[in-house]
């Protein structure tokens, strides 16, 4: 259940990030979270495809590492995308 805010978490997190830097289509995605966590790529990916299926789709790549933070924890490592000119 905690991982479902976590990833609407990650979901906004993501958008903001892009929307600040013009991205509009995401090719991949390097997300850390807490070994506690149960988050997985496909998981994750399938949840932004529901939010936004222009963003995000089955070209996107999502790599997920479970580090040693705190519980409920994620970091965006990395987005790469493509934007409007």
């Amino acid at each position: 259940m905690h991982d479902t805010h976590l990833i609407e978490k990650i979901y906004e997190s993501i958008a903001a990030l892009c929307s600040q830097n013009g991205i509009t289509r995401v090719n991949g995605i390097e997300i850390e979270v807490d070994e506690g966590s149960h988050i997985e790529g496909p998981h994750l990916l399938s949840h932004l495809m529901d939010r936004d299926n222009v963003m995000f789709g089955d070209w996107t790549r999502v790599h997920v590492e479970h580090k040693p933070y705190e519980k409920l924890t994620a970091v965006i490592k990395s987005i790469d995308g493509d934007g409007c000119e």
